[in-house]
C-alpha cells in the first residue's frame, strides 16, 4: 500500500510542479487549483497528500480533473485504500490516536490460535465512537500477522434487516475466493464449506464481523470459525460471547481533546485550523469529542471555505439545531447513528432514555433516575443496565451513570414528542425525591437539633433514600453536590416552589458542615426566589437569613447585612422565631466584625431574648457563643467564659457533637485571650475529639490552628508546627485565606 501511496504522491507532485513551472502559475495555491479545475477540490485532500496520506477516491477523481492526470489518481487512490484480502473495506481515510486500543487488539490477538475454538475479541462503544474505523484500521495493519483477512457486514444497526446467518456465511465464503455460483444455498452446507476451507488452508485467519446486533447473531458463526481470530464490533455489550466464548472486550470511549482536535484538523485544511485554534477546540466540545460528529462537522467546514470555523461553531451552539447540522442525510450522520440504537430498545427502556434528558446534569445516580421514571430502584437499575449494554449510557460506578452530551440532545428530541403531562410528572417526581431525601439527610446529620420537620409521605411514585448515620447522609449530599443547584433551578422553573425552598433549607446542615460557599449562596438564592414567587413571607425570611450567613462566610459583609435586615423585616410580624433570632445574631456578628461592639452586644442580647421566647435550644446555645465572643472583645473575662461554657454544656446535654465542637473553639480563644493556656489546650483537644464524628474539615483545621497557638505559648514549637502541618491539607482548596495564614505562621515557627 505504501508504494501505491508514493505513486499517488509522485503524480500529484509532478503535475503540480508542471503547473507551477508555468509563468502564469508560479505561485499556485490550493485555492487556485480549484479555479484551474473549475471544480471544488478540497484543500484537505491536497493537504493529506502533502503529508504522505492518500486522498479519498472522490478527491482523487477531482484531483485527476484538476491536474490532468487522466484517471490515474482515482485508480491509485482506490488501490491505496484497499488490499486484495477478503473484500475488506478500505481503511478509514481519517484516523487519529487510539494507540492504547490498537495495542490491546494486538496483544489479545498475539497468542497462537486454538485449533478447536476461535479467539474472540469484541470492540464496543457508543454509536459514532469509531468502532468500525478502529477495527478496519487495525485489520489493515495485520497482514504481517495473518495470512488471510475475511470480512462480513452484519448490519445489526443499519437500514434494512440485520444480515442472516446464511448471508454472513456466504459473505465469508466469497471472501475465500469462491465464486458466487459455487456458494451453496443451505446453512448446513455453508457451514460445512467454511469449516473445510479454513481447515484445509492451515493459515492464520482474521475474521472481522462488523456491526453485530447481539450475541445471538454472532454465536452460531463461531462453530465454523475454529482456529481463527474473530474481531466483532457492536454497539451493545455482547455478554453472551464473553460468558460462553471467553471473549475479551476492548471498550472504545470518545477521543481525548488533543486527538479530537487532530481529527478535525485532518479534515479541515491546516492553515484554517492554525488560524482558529480556539474555534476548533469549541467545535470538539460541541461534538462531545465523538468521532462521527467531528467528521461530519469538519467535512461541512472543509467544503465551505467562505465561512469561518467560528461561524460554523456558532451555529452548533443552538442545541435544537445541533443534531440537524451533524446529519448527512436521513440514513447517515449522528442522529441516524443514534436512531438505529434507539429503535431497538424495549418501550420501558426507551421511556427511561427519553426521561433522562430531563435530568439537569449528565451525571446521575440510579436512585434519582428511578424516581424520574417513576419505577422502583431495582427496575430502574435494570433499565439503566439495558441502556449501558446498548452503549447509550456510560456506567461510572455500580449505581451511577453518565450521558454523552449529544445523546442527551437526541434523547431530548424524543422526549419533546411525548405529552407535556408526561414530562412534567417526571420532573415533579425528581424534585420531590430530592426534596424528601435532603430532608432525611438533615435528620441524620444533626438528629438532636430542634428545627427539623417531618414531611408527609409523598403522593408520587418515588421512594426517597433514608440514612442510618451521619456518614451515609454526608456522603449522599457530597455525591449529589453538583446536581443540587440544577435540581433546585428545575424546581423553580416548573413552579415547585415549596419543594425547592425546603430542599435548600434542609441542606443547610450539610452546608454548615462542608462549607462549599459558592454552592451555599447559589442554593439559597434559588430558595429566596422560590419563596418570593410563592408569596410566602415566613419562608422568604428564613431563606434570606440563611443566605445572609452564606454571604458572611464568603466575606460579602454588605450583602450579609442587607439580607439579615430583610429577614428581620419579613419575620418580625410573626413574633419571636428562630429566623428572627438568627437574623439578629447575624446583624450582631456583622457589627462586631466592623468593630461596633456596643451595637453588636445590643443585637446579640436581643437575639438571645428572641431564642428564649421561641424555645429554640440551638438558637439559645449559639447566642451564648456569640455573647461570649463580644464579652471577650470587651475584656470581661468571667462573662466571656461563662457564656462560652454554657454553650458547651447545652450542646453536650443533647449529645450534639458538632455543636460541642463549634462551641469549644470560641471558648478556647477566650481562654487564650485571658492567659488560661492549659484550659485552652484541653478545649482544643476536646474539640478535635468532637469533630472526629463529623466531616467539618474547616472546623478540624481551626481546632489545630488554635492548638498550635497554645503549644507555641508553651514553647513547644515543634508540636505547634506539626499541628499546622496537619491543618494545611484540610484547608487547601477549601479556605485558601486561612491556609495562607497558617503557611505564614508555620514559616515563622520554622525560621526561629
Amino acid at each position: 500500500m505504501r508504494d501505491l501511496e508514493e505513486r499517488t504522491r509522485d503524480i500529484v507532485d509532478s503535475r503540480i510542479g508542471e503547473l507551477r513551472a508555468r509563468p502564469e502559475n508560479a505561485s499556485l495555491t490550493p485555492a487556485e487549483l480549484d479555479d484551474l479545475a473549475g471544480k471544488p477540490v478540497s484543500k484537505s485532500a491536497i493537504s493529506r497528500i502533502e503529508k504522505g496520506k492518500p486522498p479519498s477516491v472522490d478527491a482523487g477523481r477531482l484531483l485527476d480533473e484538476a491536474l490532468g492526470a487522466h484517471g490515474t489518481l482515482e485508480v491509485l487512490a482506490g488501490a491505496a485504500r484497499a488490499e486484495p484480502s477478503g473484500h475488506l473495506p478500505i481503511s478509514p481515510p481519517y484516523f487519529v490516536g487510539r494507540e492504547s486500543e490498537l495495542g490491546q487488539l494486538s496483544r489479545l490477538s498475539s497468542q497462537p490460535p486454538d485449533p478447536e475454538t476461535p479467539t474472540v475479541i469484541v470492540v464496543g462503544g457508543l454509536p459514532g465512537v469509531g468502532k468500525s474505523a478502529l477495527a478496519l484500521y487495525w485489520a489493515h495493519g495485520m497482514y504481517a500477522r495473518f495470512d488471510l483477512v475475511l470480512y462480513a457486514a452484519l448490519g445489526g444497526y443499519a437500514s434494512g434487516n440485520p444480515a442472516t446467518h446464511a448471508e454472513i456465511l456466504a459473505d465469508l465464503i466469497r471472501g475465500l475466493g469462491i465464486q458466487r455460483d459455487q456458494v451453496p444455498a443451505s446453512e448446513r452446507q455453508l457451514e460445512a464449506v467454511l469449516r473445510e476451507q479454513l481447515r484445509r488452508r492451515e493459515q492464520r485467519v482474521l475474521v472481522l464481523l462488523d456491526n453485530a446486533r447481539d450475541s445471538q447473531q454472532v454465536a452460531p458463526l463461531l462453530a465454523s470459525l475454529a482456529g481463527t481470530t474473530v474481531l466483532v464490533t457492536s454497539r451493545t455489550e455482547l455478554s453472551g460471547l464473553v460468558i460462553n466464548y471467553a471473549a475479551r472486550t476492548v471498550r472504545l470511549d470518545t477521543l481525548t481533546d488533543h486527538e479530537a482536535c487532530a481529527l478535525a484538523a485532518d479534515v479541515i485544511a491546516d492553515e484554517r485550523v492554525e488560524a482558529e485554534p480556539d474555534a476548533v477546540a469549541q467545535l470538539v466540545d460541541m461534538c462531545g469529542s465523538l468521532p462521527l460528529a467531528i467528521l461530519v462537522a469538519a467535512e461541512r467546514i472543509a467544503t465551505d471555505p467562505e465561512t469561518s470555523i467560528g461561524e460554523h461553531v456558532a451555529a452548533l451552539t443552538d442545541v435544537e439545531r445541533r443534531l440537524q447540522l451533524l446529519d448527512i442525510d436521513d440514513t447517515a450522520g449522528v442522529r441516524a447513528a443514534f436512531e438505529w440504537s434507539y429503535r431497538t430498545l424495549r418501550p420501558d427502556t426507551a421511556n427511561m432514555f427519553r426521561l433522562l434528558s430531563l435530568y439537569p446534569r449528565p451525571w446521575f445516580t440510579a436512585q434519582a433516575a428511578s424516581a424520574l421514571a417513576g419505577v422502583t430502584v431495582d427496575k430502574g437499575l435494570r433499565l439503566l443496565d439495558d441502556l449501558a449494554q446498548a452503549h447509550l449510557l456510560h456506567q461510572v460506578t455500580t449505581d451511577s451513570f453518565h450521558f454523552h452530551d449529544l445523546l442527551r440532545v437526541y434523547a431530548a428530541e424524543q422526549a419533546a414528542r411525548q405529552p407535556e403531562e408526561v414530562r412534567r410528572n417526571a420532573i415533579v417526581r425528581l424534585v420531590t425525591w430530592f426534596h424528601h431525601t435532603a430532608n432525611a439527610a438533615s435528620w441524620a446529620l444533626t438528629p438532636m437539633r430542634d428545627h427539623h420537620v417531618h414531611l408527609p409521605p409523598t403522593p408520587h411514585r418515588v421512594t426517597p433514600l433514608t440514612f442510618d448515620d451521619f456518614a451515609a447522609a454526608f456522603g449522599w449530599c457530597s455525591a449529589e453536590l453538583s446536581s443540587l443547584p440544577a435540581v433546585a433551578r428545575l424546581g423553580v422553573d416548573h413552579g415547585l416552589y415549596f419543594e425547592t425552598w425546603r430542599l435548600a433549607i434542609d441542606l443547610f446542615e450539610y452546608l454548615v458542615h462542608s462549607r462549599p460557599t459558592e454552592l451555599w449562596i447559589t442554593l439559597l438564592e434559588i430558595a429566596v426566589e422560590a419563596a418570593e414567587k410563592d408569596g410566602h413571607t415566613a419562608r422568604l425570611a428564613e431563606a434570606q437569613e440563611k443566605l445572609a450567613e452564606g454571604y458572611r462566610r464568603a466575606g460579602r459583609l454588605d450583602d450579609a447585612y442587607e439580607f439579615d435586615q430583610r429577614a428581620v423585616r419579613a419575620s418580625s410580624p410573626y413574633g419571636p422565631s428562630r429566623t428572627l433570632g438568627f437574623a439578629l445574631l447575624g446583624l450582631g456578628s456583622t457589627a462586631r466584625t466592623a468593630g461596633d461592639l456596643t451595637e453588636a452586644f445590643a443585637l446579640m442580647r436581643r437575639a438571645q431574648d428572641v431564642f428564649v421566647e421561641a424555645r429554640s435550644r440551638i438558637g439559645e446555645a449559639m447566642g451564648h457563643i456569640a455573647l461570649g465572643g463580644v464579652y471577650r472583645d470587651l475584656g470581661t473575662r468571667d462573662l466571656a467564659i461563662s457564656h462560652g461554657e454554657t454553650a458547651v454544656a447545652m450542646f453536650t446535654a443533647v449529645d450534639d457533637q458538632h455543636g460541642v465542637a463549634v462551641a469549644l473553639l470560641p471558648l478556647a480563644r477566650t481562654y487564650v485571650a485571658f492567659g488560661q493556656f492549659g484550659r485552652a489546650l484541653r478545649a482544643c483537644i476536646d474539640a478535635q475529639a468532637a469533630y472526629s464524628a463529623t466531616a467539618d474539615r474547616w472546623g478540624r483545621a481551626d481546632a489545630l490552628g488554635i492548638k498550635a497557638q497554645v503549644l507555641d505559648q508553651f514553647g513547644d514549637g515543634e508540636s505547634a508546627a506539626q499541628c499546622l502541618g496537619e491543618a494545611l491539607p484540610l484547608l487547601r482548596g477549601h479556605d485558601d485565606d486561612m491556609a495562607a495564614r497558617f503557611d505564614t505562621y508555620l514559616a515563622e515557627i520554622e525560621n526561629r
